[in-house]
């Protein structure tokens, strides 16, 4: 089997189209638009593979250019089964150009890709391609909520636990009073039987954050999530040994290598592999390691095929349910009682509608080589 042709495409989806409730924000960006870069990799064999990765408004004509440039090229031709070397040899092609950023999400896209064509060709869906550990696994449910007042919040999170849902996440990183509020009003709605944790994404420096900790403990959280900037593996460590809230952290690490001082230092407590951002490759290679570490991992984002890797593992903690796409797939992601399922079709499973996307290409036409 080889790869026989591969098209890459990059859309601009505005905000209404995919979320809209209205305003979608962290502590540190409001999203507008999202950008899609998809590749979609036929075989001569007759399998199709699709992946696929993200922006939040900006650099997904740069993604698309090294995938044209630098990638697809690199494709055609060879054995969808040598993935993971393909992967290595993208890796150590590109290091000139950065280890991770652009590189990393551009090659993670085709690593994507490969994956899901290799379980299309063998009829198998990709947890069971890979090797089931479990058939399903519970999930939270997650939101991008910083922009909603604390009656909105609170109304939201309640939907979510009426939902059948037993873990939740909030983000924080407004003023410390204010989030002290907000994390006291949804406990006090959703129950000290449900699982809450708090996401400041990257909005501190330590002595804030721990400052923020000291108030927050009382809460019982079942993590803080990206308290401090990423390179600041030091912080995260002295921060993990003051507080008995785990931290977690990996969302915004872009490479297994990024993973490696969290778990020699202690630094965290729960990794957060981002498929998008390290492939299924990558993202295998940090849940073992962590395994090594004696650490469980709990994906970022894109349920729709963290919850394939999730169940071929041993160390998966959760899963992190944000439909910000689902209105946009051909088949979203159920969930039934805060537990979800791997889909039984071929591959991951995952798949863009044409038609809902079609409107939004990007100047730049879709590239295709043979």
């Amino acid at each position: 089997m080889r790869v026989a042709a591969c098209r890459a495409s990059h859309y601009r989806v505005p905000r209404e189209v995919w979320w809209p409730g209205g305003r979608i924000g962290a502590s540190l960006y409001e999203i507008s638009v999202i950008e899609l870069v998809t590749l979609e990799v036929e075989t001569d064999e007759g399998a199709s593979g699709f992946g696929f990765t993200y922006t939040v408004g900006h650099g997904g004509s740069a993604i698309h250019a090294l995938l044209e440039d630098a990638i697809v090229p690199e494709l055609v031709g060879r054995d969808p089964h040598d993935v993971e070397s393909i992967w290595h040899e993208l890796h150590t092609k590109l290091h000139f150009v950065g280890a991770g950023g652009v590189t990393a999400v551009a090659i993670a896209a085709a690593d994507i890709a490969l994956w899901d064509v290799r379980a299309v060709a063998a009829a198998l869906p990709l947890y069971r391609y890979l090797g089931v550990h479990r058939t399903s696994l519970p999930a939270y449910a997650s939101a991008v909520n910083l922009a909603l007042s604390t009656a909105e919040l609170v109304e939201q999170m309640g939907g979510y636990r009426a939902q059948g849902f037993a873990a939740l996440k909030m983000k924080v990183g407004k003023s410390l009073r204010d989030d002290v509020d907000r994390v006291r009003a949804v406990r006090e709605a959703v129950g000290d039987d449900c699982e809450l944790m708090v996401d400041a994404n990257m909005a501190w420096d330590v002595a804030e954050a721990g400052r923020r900790l000291r108030v927050l403990e009382p809460f019982a959280l079942a993590w803080l999530e990206e308290p401090l900037p990423p390179h600041d593996v030091d912080g995260f460590a002295r921060l993990q040994r003051a507080t008995s809230v785990p931290l977690a952290a990996g969302e915004t690490l872009f490479t297994p290598d990024e993973f490696t001082p969290y778990f020699r230092r202690g630094a965290i407590r729960i990794p957060q592999p981002d498929v998008i951002r390290l492939g299924v490759t990558g993202w295998r290679r940090v849940a073992s390691a962590a395994l090594d570490a004696g650490l469980p991992v709990a994906p970022h984002f894109i349920p729709e095929i963290h919850v394939h890797l999730a169940c071929a593992v041993p160390n998966a903690l959760n899963l992190e349910y944000l439909p910000i796409f689902e209105l946009l797939l051909e088949a979203p992601l159920r969930i039934e009682d805060g537990q979800a399922t791997p889909p039984d079709t071929p591959g991951h499973g995952m798949r863009f509608s044409e038609q809902a996307l079609s409107p939004y290409r990007a100047p730049t036409e879709e590239v295709q080589l043979r």
